[in-house]
């Protein structure tokens, strides 16, 4: 079963699917620690420092500095490889939730936050999208999902393992938890990450050896990229596709709470959300690999738009588990689908300084995002500014996507 996702001159197939399972735990760790677990922290943090909910929260604005760095640590990936830069990057994030228990003013939090999200590229997107192009040449799609399933696999795993902690030590044991668990997955990194195929001579490896640097691989260079237009269409749907994650997503809760809908429901909800969206990833993946992962990403788009809508007026009953999951399976799909385009359109040589580079301009949208939801609720009482912006923004996108070439060219 597992060899037909293999190229046929590779014979161990479990051992590939152990390096697929880096990024996977590497993804469940640093996107649950990220995404789902700060919430639980604010509180601790206010009670313990009297910080006030805004200043805590004001460290989640250093994930732009992670799309900052991203050209940086794509350029490492082109040069040295995945597992290099994964274990420099957990090791950073790792480092950064072993220092909180000791800070004691708010810019002790500030710059340890600094140090978590500078890696947090090269832990995630960059590297699984690398391995999978390495080691997949079939089923790409179906193998991208599941790696980045890891993203929503650490909002159902550590939400109750580090509450769990919280309340029955401390917060700082709590940050140590994560430290551990950052840890846990960096041993695994360096045990099973490897880029070199069990057909590769010896001469190559030799050579791989000396050079001290990752194995040439088909595709364009950065600068043959930045003389497509495509690479310009693309730069542009990055944002758009963050649009769903960045400005309706944290607004999710309070949408429903807003009209009623008690806390522990619209909590519910919002793991129904996650659950929909590891199964978008698989499924977006493996209709990406039939139809293109450009026709693939230009549905999903339609799906998300179709579950943002839903949300426009908030109701309890069945529309509302309705409206998550479409939601969740719409949204589930960008990651994949958005790495498979690149590679189709620029190939692997080059994968991560393009792939950083094209990032840059989602600092508009995570950015700009949580804050435009605040101020629509702010200036007019509602989310529904949010919802309709949205929606307009990801049918843009697909409008953007009839630009995109259909063909495989790498």
């Amino acid at each position: 079963m597992l060899k037909e996702f293999m190229p046929s001159s590779f014979n161990t197939p479990r051992k590939v699917w152990a390096i697929m399972l880096a990024p996977f735990f590497v993804a469940t760790v640093a996107m649950g620690s990220y995404q789902y677990t700060h919430g639980l922290f604010v509180e601790p943090l206010v009670q313990a420092f009297g910080w006030s909910r805004t200043e805590v929260s004001a460290s989640l604005s250093f994930a732009a500095v992670g799309i900052i760095t991203g050209p940086f640590l794509g350029s490492l990936l082109d040069k040295y490889g995945a597992k290099p830069v994964m274990l420099c990057s957990v090791a950073l994030m790792g480092s950064s939730f072993a220092l909180r228990p000791f800070m004691t003013e708010l810019w002790h939090l500030y710059a340890i936050s600094f140090l978590q999200f500078m890696a947090i590229n090269g832990t995630v997107m960059l590297p699984a999208g690398r391995l999978v192009g390495i080691w997949f040449k079939k089923n790409r799609g179906k193998v991208l999902g599941l790696t980045m399933m890891g993203n929503n696999f650490g909002g159902l795993l550590l939400p109750p393992i580090i509450g769990s902690l919280l309340i029955t030590f401390s917060w700082q044991f709590a940050y140590y938890g994560i430290a551990i668990m950052f840890a846990l997955v960096w041993l695994y990194t360096l045990k099973f990450v490897s880029e070199k195929k069990a057909c590769a001579s010896k001469s190559i490896k030799d050579q791989e050896v000396r050079l001290g640097s990752a194995q040439i691989l088909p595709g364009m260079t950065l600068q043959e990229a930045l003389k497509t237009k495509y690479f310009y269409m693309i730069a542009i749907i990055t944002p758009i596709g963050s649009l769903a994650f960045s400005m309706v997503l944290p607004h999710v809760i309070n949408n429903y709470t807003n009209s009623g809908i008690s806390l522990l429901t619209a909590a519910s909800g919002l793991v129904v959300l996650s659950t929909f969206g590891m199964i978008g990833k698989v499924f977006w993946g493996i209709i990406g690999e039939k139809i293109t992962g450009r026709k693939a990403l230009m549905c999903s788009f339609s799906v998300t738009i179709v579950g943002v809508m839903l949300m426009y007026n908030p109701i309890a009953g069945p529309l509302f588990w309705i409206a998550v999951a479409v939601f969740g399976l719409g949204m589930g799909a960008f990651g994949p689908l958005y790495t498979m385009i690149i590679q189709d359109l620029f190939g692997l040589r080059n994968y991560g300084a393009i792939s950083g580079l094209l990032g840059l301009t989602g600092v508009i949208t995570f950015g700009a995002g949580p804050v435009m939801g605040g101020l629509s609720y702010d200036l007019a009482g509602t989310y529904k500014p949010i919802i309709i912006a949205a929606s307009s923004g990801i049918a843009i996108g697909v409008l953007l996507l009839t630009q995109i070439p259909n063909e495989k060219r790498y």
